[in-house]
């Protein structure tokens, strides 16, 4: 990790891999192990870090977000967002983090506190709670409950709802209690209900902090009791026992948990679509087992990781089907290779039980399912070898910014731009902090929150980019390489001096910064064919060609070497127009004299002949 800058920009011309270059450095961060394995390996490799940066992707440890003229402060540090208030129905505005603040804030969070939680969520209902309001004068309700291993419900008053098993019978007691109610779906009734008849013991509790944000996980260890609050009373008297899972500080994401927001109601059944079992499984993971195996990951030929405990490991199988592992298997296996009384090909060898004698595994487990076991082993005696140094190191966080510079970067980092140097980073010599304008909250960048950013030279708007960004950034040029090409032949032209040809005389008429990317030719790699050149050259070159020139065809033909297409008796790609104009008759006698032909056109022939891609070499 300290090999790789806290912000550095990938800059270059287009078609040079600067987005595909993204993968490698993202995971020079968060993957170091498997970016250095996967070097040497040039056909699975590539597939191998996609799938690994595609599950961080998952595990929201890597964001990706474009710069664009619109994109403003609002959508990247914080702004206020109008919501509706769930309970009264009225209109209310909330400050609502952009994505580097969120993205800060879950590299900074840090688990208060922690106890073992469920192996296993099976079909246990996990529910949303508010405990108080951060901003209202219950705001302690939170911290009360916390220390007294307990969650408190506002509603119902100071009536006992002991007994109770049915929508109907706690209507009743409001009713009983003198309460109007408002209508049959009166909220009132709906929270009680769920409180006191449908939450049991071993379901979940996600306490939410706000419409974007939850700050602990608990698990109900008890019925329904009725407690008057000394302070609250009436409110906040109905209770239920929980044991405290996991406590944040500060508040995580919404989106750690969720694949939506939270509801303003206070309490309410968390389901799929929006609840992700598997992110929640992988929150009350152990640490150590969730940095091996996560939910997400990939093994093998498509093994994906569904669940981790400390006791099951379970997959999904290419077709579908779900495959379960229990850890002692893997473990001692894992050990066995540790202690080097066999090797990982012994697994793959189906060898490996004939060295293990006296073990209590199965064979026909360890051998019907031999390559895919290899593979987890693998992983985990690897992982356990390369542990982060730290916990900081182990959560942390890439932001990949595309097209950098077609922001108002003053715009949308405004007074983040000191913050993210390195000195001024939470917990350096130099750090600073700011009160942040909407939520009028302190915030400071964590240390292990990277910045990757991509900027096209060829980008009319590089001129203004930020002075105080170039300083902040560390630069790493991204050019054209042809040498990529060089074993590639179309019809014996060779694909890398063919590119190499048109970027030299680039340079020469315009600049090295507006030079043809080899991505675009990458293509020919897999399909050797003219059609798939001809197709590059219409659909690609050439316009870029034309946005680099300004529409001057003359300067197109030269970098094509059109104008020497004669001599080699080849078709050129830009040529004069074949029908002739009247011009005398189009302009009359006073204005020709004065009128140069500026009609240029494409061949159509020139792009299906070899010859003519050979003229480009000269």
């Amino acid at each position: 990790m300290d090999a790789s800058p806290l912000n550095q920009i990938l800059f270059g011309p287009p078609g040079t891999g600067k987005t595909h270059a993204t993968v490698d450095h993202a995971l020079a961060i968060l993957d170091p192990q498997l970016l250095s394995a996967c070097k040497d390996d040039a056909e699975t490799g590539r597939k191998r870090l996609k799938s690994r940066f595609d599950e961080l992707v998952l595990q929201e440890r890597i964001r990706f977000v474009t710069f664009h003229q619109s994109f403003s402060y609002e959508d990247f540090v914080e702004g206020l967002r109008a919501e509706s208030d769930g309970d009264s129905g009225q209109l209310r505005y909330e400050v609502v983090d952009g994505v580097f603040k969120s993205l800060c804030e879950a590299a900074a969070a840090k688990v208060t506190k922690q106890a073992e939680a469920p192996l296993d969520l099976g079909k246990r209902r996990i529910w949303k709670m508010s405990l108080g309001n951060t901003l209202g004068s219950d705001a302690g309700v939170y911290e009360e409950c916390v220390q007294g291993g307990y969650v408190l419900l506002g509603y119902g008053g100071g009536i006992d709802f002991s007994g109770c098993s049915s929508r109907g019978d706690v209507q009743q007691r409001f009713v009983d209690a003198g309460v109007t109610l408002d209508g049959p779906s009166d909220y009132s009734v709906t929270s009680v209900t769920a409180f006191v008849t449908k939450m049991k013991p071993g379901d979940l509790v996600v306490v939410s902090d706000g419409n974007f944000k939850f700050r602990a996980i608990g698990e109900v260890a008890g019925d329904y009791a009725f407690k008057v609050h000394p302070e609250y009373d009436p409110h906040y008297s109905q209770m239920r026992p929980v044991k405290w899972l996991r406590q944040y500080s500060p508040s995580l994401p919404h989106s750690e948990l969720l694949n939506g927001q939270f509801s303003q109601m206070t309490l309410y059944e968390l389901r799929s679509p929006t609840l992700n079992r598997e992110k929640l499984q992988g929150l009350l993971s152990t640490p150590a087992l969730a940095s091996v195996f996560v939910p997400g990951q990939t093994f093998g030929r498509d093994y994906q990781v569904t669940r981790a405990t400390s006791e099951l490991l379970e997959l999904k199988k290419p077709n579908g089907n779900v495959l379960g592992f229990a850890m002692s298997l893997i473990n001692e296996l894992a050990e066995a290779v540790r202690s080097e009384k066999i090797a990982l090909q012994d697994i793959r060898d189906k060898t490996a039980i004939e060295k293990l004698p006296g073990s209590t595994l199965e064979p026909y487990l360890v051998n019907g399912y031999n390559s895919i076991l290899a593979v987890l082993v693998g992983h985990l005696t690897s992982t356990e070898t390369h542990k982060p140094a730290t916990a900081a190191e182990a959560n942390a966080r890439v932001l990949i910014i595309d097209e950098i510079n077609r922001g108002n970067i003053s715009r949308i980092f405004g007074e983040l731009i000191t913050l993210i140097e390195p000195s001024k980073r939470a917990g350096a010599d130099e750090a600073l902090s700011v009160v942040l304008p909407y939520s009028k909250q302190s915030f400071s960048v964590p240390q292990n929150v990277y910045l990757i950013g991509t900027m096209n030279t060829a980008d009319r708007s590089l001129a203004g980019l930020d002075i105080a960004l170039r300083r902040r950034f560390v630069f790493r040029e991204m050019p054209a390489r042809p040498e990529l090409l060089t074993d590639v032949q179309v019809d014996n032209v060779n694909i890398g001096e063919l590119l190499r040809a048109m970027n030299q005389r680039i340079e020469v008429l315009l600049d090295r910064d507006h030079c043809l990317g080899h991505a675009y030719f990458m293509p020919l790699r897999s399909d050797k064919s003219v059609g798939r050149l001809a197709a590059i050259f219409r659909n690609q070159i050439l316009p870029l060609l034309q946005e680099y020139f300004f529409e001057d065809w003359e300067r197109i033909r030269w970098v094509l070497n059109d104008q020497r297409a004669h001599i080699a008796n080849t078709e050129p790609f830009v040529q004069r127009p074949q029908s002739e104009l009247n011009l005398q008759k189009l302009f009359g006698d006073d204005v020709v004299g004065k009128v140069n032909d500026q009609r240029w056109e494409l061949n159509d022939a020139a792009f299906g002949s070899i010859d003519s891609y050979r003229n480009i070499l000269g």
